[in-house]
């Protein structure tokens, strides 16, 4: 097998992109036709659209057992659901670079060296909402097309699987068993959106790093611990949205807002579950009342309800890629972030269901 004791896997991921699924066939895959012990879970937070979602995937031979469940620390491969994920790497509980990294992402070998020049190893990347949009299929079908691509190359697979076996064949029958029991009218297109992510993943090269342990200053370092918090002190990680930043949550578009149309009617601002809108007071129509001046997207995580709500068109859809640094964008002044201090916990910077086991509690919680 390897010099560890198992073959690990880890996917970042967002709320509606169908990870969870992904990791419990990658689990199966190895259990049911690689002859494997295997075990896969997920970690979020509400079940929504757009929350942060890592999934964890362990292998390891036969013959022996796997004697832990705990989040997947040092993966053999990372597999990134959403690019927007990356511009908050590294995570805090992500101890070595993994050695093989695959990316959902319209980007080139070339734009993704220049945007992430921290990335090594081997990457692999793919446009998987081009295919999924061409294939009318999900993305997490994508995904572990790549993924098996990606996979075929790997000792593990290799030992376990005979000539007799079909690795692919065996993929596509466990998406028939998943899948097509329960799903059979959208069974083909997701054989058609697992294919694409197959023959559509691009390897990138990069030696810078290697599997080089993250230094130490990119990992999560708490101000205070119980020993030396001031007395009557505010817990500065609890529940303030304030301090969170909600963009990696866009799933690549964006609401995109027209001043000229608004009738500042505030139903967006209704509808908002994160209240992106600014409002100031002005003139309209002759008369006083608050203005919709514009977005904060530092918030605002790409639901759209405000597109489906805006009577007059002012709020439409836009391509994310295509507007980096809107105009409309304006800062909410009574809440500046850069000025709070936080601590990462996920993807995104939401506190997931994992935050106590990746606490640092040595020395009173002070590191």
């Amino acid at each position: 097998m390897k010099d560890r004791a198992y073959f690990e896997i880890r996917l970042e991921s967002l709320g509606g992109l169908g990870a969870n699924l992904c990791g419990k066939m990658l689990g199966e895959l190895g259990v049911k036709y690689l002859g494997l012990n295997g075990a896969a879970f997920s970690s979020y937070g509400s079940e929504k659209r757009g929350s942060p979602v890592s999934s964890f995937i362990r292998w390891c031979d036969g013959d022996e057992e796997i004697l832990i469940n705990s989040p997947v620390r040092e993966p053999d491969i990372l597999g990134v659901f959403q690019e927007n994920i990356l511009k908050k790497y590294p995570w805090p509980d992500i101890l070595k670079m993994p050695q093989k990294m695959v990316i959902n992402t319209q980007k080139n070998g070339e734009a993704l060296k220049a945007a992430y020049p921290w990335l090594s190893g081997y990457i692999y990347y793919l446009d998987g909402i081009s295919i999924a949009m061409q294939t009318k299929s999900r993305m997490n079908m994508i995904m572990l097309g790549a993924m098996m691509k990606v996979l075929e190359d790997e000792d593990i697979v290799r030992e376990q699987n005979s000539e007799s076996r079909d690795f692919l064949a065996c993929a596509k029958k466990l998406i028939e068993e998943t899948v097509g029991k329960k799903y059979p009218d959208l069974l083909e297109v997701n054989l058609n959106g697992f294919m694409a992510g197959y023959t559509g993943v691009c390897r990138l090269h990069r030696t810078v790093g290697g599997t080089e342990k993250i230094p130490s200053a990119c990992q999560e370092k708490l101000v205070w611990g119980y020993e030396n918090a001031p007395i009557g002190g505010v817990n500065p990680l609890a529940g303030s949205m304030a301090s969170n930043d909600l963009s990696p949550s866009r799933s690549g578009y964006m609401p995109l807002f027209d001043e000229t149309k608004c009738i500042h009617c505030g139903l967006c601002d209704s509808t908002c579950p994160d209240m992106v809108f600014q409002f100031k007071r002005g003139i309209y129509k002759d008369k006083e009342q608050m203005m919709n001046r514009g977005l904060d997207y530092h918030y605002c995580k790409g639901c759209l309800r405000c597109v489906a709500v805006c009577p007059v068109n002012a709020l439409v859809a836009g391509v994310e890629a295509e507007h980096p640094e809107p105009r409309w964008f304006v800062t909410d002044k009574d809440l500046v972030a850069s000025n709070i201090h936080w601590t990462q916990k996920a993807s995104d910077g939401w506190i997931t269901g994992e935050s106590f086991m990746s606490e640092r509690r040595n020395d009173g919680g002070v590191r």
